[in-house]
This record gives C-alpha cells, structure tokens and sequence, in this order.
C-alpha cells in the first residue's frame, strides 16, 4: 500500500529535534525535547469524552474539516528486542558468546513522528499533501510552530509553503493504512487468469514440446519428432524457455501493481459526510422516541417536518461539529 487510499492520504512524517542546549520555557530552564512533551501533553484533544467535554477546549485540528484522525509520538530511540535470534544448536556449536553484546541501531536525535488521515477532494490526490499542509498552517500555525519549534531548520519555516516543503522533507511513506468505513465488501476487478498464464503457458508448452521431439529422437522415434517439423528446430526450446521467464516476470510486477492500487472510497467516508451522518443519527432518535405517543395520522407531517428542519442532502448544515462526541440539538440546555 502506498500513502494514498479510499480517497484518504496517510501522511506520516519523521522529523528530527535539534535537542542541544537548554532553552527558557515558562519559569523553568529545560531541554528541548522536553519542551516538546510539555507542549504535546498541553495540546487539547477533541471533545470525545464526558472529561474532555468539561474542559471546553477542542483540538486546534478540529478547525478543518478534511482531518479524520491525527497522532504525534517522540521517538527518543528504538526499541530493542533482544538478540538476533539463531537456533540453540547452532549456538552450541559455534561457541558463540551470548553475552557479547550484538550492534544496537540508535538515532542521533529524537523525532517528532506525526501521522495524519485526511480527506481528498479527489481520488488521484493531485496536490496533496502540499495543498493540506497549506490549508492546515492557514488554520492552526501558532500550534504547529509551538510543536516544531525545535525541530532541525524550522526556523527558516515563515510560511503556508515553506512548512509544507518542510514537511514534505520529513515525509516517509506509509505502508500500511488504516481505514474503517467500508461496512460491505468493495468491487475489487479482478486480475485475468487467461492473460496470467498466456505467455508463461505457451512457453511452458513449447519447451515441453521441444523435450518430447528430443526424447523421441533419442528413442529412435524420429519420424513421431519430426512430424510437425519440431525436430530440425534447434531454436524452438530457447524460445519456449524466454517466453517462459518473460511471462514469470510480467506476471509478478502485474501482480505487484495490481495490488498498489488503492481501494475505491465507501460511499459517504470523507468527514463532512460522516458528522452529517453523526448528527441525523441523533436527531432521527430522538424524533423516532417522541412519535411514540403520538397518533400514527400526524406522522406523515412530523417526518416532512423533521426533513425540512435537517435538510439530511445539505452537508454545511445543520450538521455535528469536528472533534465532539454529540450533536447539539434543538431544545438542548445551552
């Protein structure tokens, strides 16, 4: 999987933390990277919980609307999972001294990882991620300078464009994305089998061909070889064997490429559509319990009412804000 799918873009970048020196943050004198932790942990989070509800500061990520999830992470060093592991025997036999310590990969400075899912206004996402990071900076720059302020040449960062060719610096690519709005399987084509085994199958055929001609020389059988003319044909099983390994190769780098397509969107995924989704969900539940003691007659006109009121076709409202767990609804205590 590349960083694009189901009309998604994964970004994931690395970048790198300059955490030399001691630098005044606040009251206190500190280290970069601590800084950075202090500033991450203070970050607001979005409205999803009852605890986070109280506290009535939504994420600074919530202001744009093609940002589905996002997830910062100090990488100080990498994880180290022991030895590299070898049959016991083999250890036996080669004497090998399990307390010598083996080469443990380190980084020379910490990394801010940062990864991010968000919306493409077109499946092919041309632009992105450049265009998102300009928006992104449009709409939360104080944030996004207070959480890479220390990071190596961010300095020279002054705008939209400079931080998104930042960014794209720092970028690695994503290989294995998460999406989960697909509810039934997606229409996949499929790969042809006849157009798989077309080349690789008829040079299989010509060189067993050319090997049965062979043996029934050998044999004595020479007039059986010779009846189709197979048998003065010297080139016939070099031919069979080149069509052979070109249809192997062709094969593997279609498969290859088949499956670095990416999946089609599920329909109604991007956010816009998911907090409309969000928000007729709530309202249709407290409608559907208020008709409960109603006359089934005044039905018909309380849906219509309800239709006009939340316009369910009209994604700019009324709808769900980014970043909380409920909607607010007509009638709700402000």
């Amino acid at each position: 999987m590349a960083n694009i799918d189901v009309s998604t873009y994964f970004f994931t970048a690395a970048v790198p933390v300059c955490n030399e020196g001691v630098v005044h943050h606040g009251d206190i004198d500190s280290s970069p990277i601590h800084v950075v932790r202090e500033v991450l942990e203070t970050l607001p989070t979005a409205l999803q919980s009852h605890a986070t509800e109280k506290i009535g500061l939504n994420s600074p990520f919530s202001r744009n609307l093609r940002t589905h999830f996002t997830r910062f992470a100090i990488l100080d060093q990498p994880y180290f999972n022991g030895r590299d592991h070898k049959d016991a025997l083999v250890n036996i036999v080669a004497r090998t001294d399990l307390l010598d310590p083996q080469p443990v990969d380190q980084i020379p400075c910490p990394y801010i990882l940062w990864m991010i899912d968000f919306d493409l206004p077109d499946a092919e996402g041309s632009g992105e991620p450049r265009r998102y990071l300009e928006e992104l900076w449009g709409q939360m720059a104080p944030e996004l300078r207070s959480i890479f302020q220390y990071c190596y040449g961010f300095d020279q960062v002054a705008d939209a464009a400079g931080f998104a060719t930042y960014m794209l610096r720092c970028q690695i690519e994503t290989t294995m994305p998460f999406h989960d709005y697909w509810y039934v399987p997606p229409k996949l084509s499929s790969i042809s089998i006849p157009g798989l085994i077309l080349l690789p199958g008829t040079g299989a055929l010509l060189l067993l061909a050319s090997l049965v001609a062979a043996f029934l020389r050998w044999t004595g059988w020479a007039w059986a070889a010779g009846f189709a003319g197979w048998s003065d044909w010297a080139w016939l099983p070099w031919a069979g064997l080149a069509l052979l390994i070109v249809g192997l190769v062709i094969d593997y780098y279609w498969v290859l490429w088949k499956g670095r397509q990416p999946y089609p969107a599920a329909p109604g995924s991007d956010l816009r559509n998911v907090l409309k989704a969000l928000y007729l969900q709530q309202a249709f539940t407290r409608f559907a319990i208020a008709q409960q003691r109603r006359d089934p007659a005044e039905w018909g006109a309380a849906f219509r009412a309800f239709l006009i009121a939340t316009r369910p076709a009209d994604l700019d409202g009324p709808t769900q804000p980014a970043g909380v767990i409920r909607s607010t609804l007509p009638g709700d205590a402000a």
